[in-house]
């Protein structure tokens, strides 16, 4: 197959079904070019959908679970440090959060909500560290 739109094995069909998959939230952009590439060149007949499914590509969107996933992540012993500087607040409480992002993507294997998991570790540091935000 070359870059013909007419012998290309993804057709309007599945690739509007990514779209729609990547507008609803389903799975991520980075996802997407992933699901994207195994449609053109090694599943010319699964929907983009399923591909995910098969994969174990797709976003967590339970606030519970990320909300767990949260809590351990900030909790692990090995975070120890980032924990106190957070509760320390001053430049930490921007910068703590997002070393806490990176380590809850590394945990999902990348399938954590980008927006909801923000929101569930806020409140978990709030939790854990009450009123750093404001020192």
């Amino acid at each position: 197959t070359g870059t013909d739109p007419a012998t290309s094995p993804v057709d309007g069909q599945r690739l509007g079904s990514l779209v729609a998959a990547l507008h609803d939230g389903t799975i991520s952009t980075p996802m997407g070019k992933k699901i994207l590439a195994k449609m053109f060149h090694e599943e010319p007949e699964l929907g983009p959908r399923e591909i995910a499914e098969l994969n174990g590509w797709k976003l967590i969107k339970d606030f519970s679970v990320l909300r767990q996933l949260c809590h351990d992540v900030v909790n692990d012993e090995a975070h120890a440090k980032q924990l106190e500087q957070y509760r320390n607040g001053g430049k930490h409480v921007k910068k703590v959060p997002k070393f806490f992002i990176g380590k809850i993507m590394a945990v999902s294997g990348g399938n954590a909500h980008p927006g909801l998991a923000a929101e569930a570790l806020d409140e978990v540091l709030e939790e854990m560290a009450p009123g750093a935000r404001d020192l």
